[in-house]
């Protein structure tokens, strides 16, 4: 069979889609809520007990209570400028500017300046898991979105801080080594990820099948991709991605089966459309071979 010129889909391009925010949050809110209760109580109460009863932070709470986030961001810069150690201050700084969509969109970039200030100030905080996990994840997205390899260094650095057997550290720090090219230590994380909500599945497989892919490990990636075509039938990229493993291994009807199915569910899919030419081809060369034969 001549050179294979089919085409595997990035998964990575999925991944980095869940990294964005609201895709990340379904991850990044499981860790936190394995040891925080996420209400008012929780985000608002001090670790700076000596500034607790400070006018402006006690103006900015009640603020944020009443949902009054232009306010609460006045009283808590306020807050910022007279007493600049104020960790709690920045924490509850940086929340509104992740969780708050303004006229202007989402400031991630403000969010993430004030959950590194308390980082500083807090190296050993209760929040600091919580945080770090954020931070992290904000570099990752920029890190893939630029393909900037010291932005994805600093979120590996902040991953590595943190639990190591957290299945949510993993699946980051397993995005990163996938897209630096980094294969056998992305197929440890990933395969150390476990205990995975459905949608997590879906990506768990969906890139460990590709890095195995990757590192030509075809029989291992079929194992695996065909997972993932169970836990998601409609995804395109894993059926586009299972057909590239079976057409390597000469299963081009096999092959051709999920080319076919990726099409159905996406008719626009060029990597699918050609794809399912070549294997075509190749299929009716062999016939047309094995008629003269």
């Amino acid at each position: 069979m001549k050179p294979i010129k089919i085409r595997y889909s990035l998964i990575i391009i999925v991944l980095s889609l869940i990294i964005l925010y609201l895709g990340g949050n379904i991850l990044i809110n499981k860790f936190y809520d394995r040891n925080h209760k996420d209400d008012f109580t929780i985000i608002t109460v001090d670790e700076d007990k000596n500034f607790s009863s400070n006018l402006n932070y006690r103006n900015a709470t009640d603020a944020f209570s009443k949902k009054d986030y232009e306010l609460a961001i006045e009283k808590l810069k306020e807050e910022i400028n007279k007493y600049p150690s104020h960790a709690q201050a920045y924490f509850l700084l940086g929340r509104i500017y992740e969780d708050i969509e303004f006229q202007g969109g989402k400031y991630y970039s403000r969010m993430l300046n004030n959950y590194e200030r308390y980082i500083e100030l807090k190296p050993k905080g209760k929040r600091i898991s919580y945080v770090k996990l954020k931070v992290a994840q904000y570099y990752i997205k920029e890190g893939l979105s630029q393909q900037k390899i010291d932005l994805l260094t600093k979120a590996e650095g902040y991953l590595k801080s943190l639990d190591q057997t957290d299945s949510t550290v993993n699946i980051l720090l397993g995005a990163i080594y996938l897209n630096t090219q980094n294969y056998e230590q992305a197929i440890k994380e990933f395969e150390k990820s476990t205990n995975l909500a459905p949608s997590e599945l879906k990506l768990k497989y969906n890139n460990l099948g590709l890095a195995h892919i990757k590192v030509r490990q075809y029989a291992k990636a079929e194992k695996i991709l065909e997972i993932a075509v169970k836990i998601d039938s409609k995804d395109k990229y894993a059926h586009n991605n299972l057909g590239f493993v079976y057409a390597q291994q000469g299963k081009l009807n096999n092959a051709k089966v999920h080319f076919e199915e990726a099409l159905k569910l996406d008719p626009t899919y060029r990597n699918a459309e050609k794809n399912l030419q070549w294997v075509k081809d190749e299929i009716t060369k062999k016939m047309n071979l094995g008629a003269h034969n």
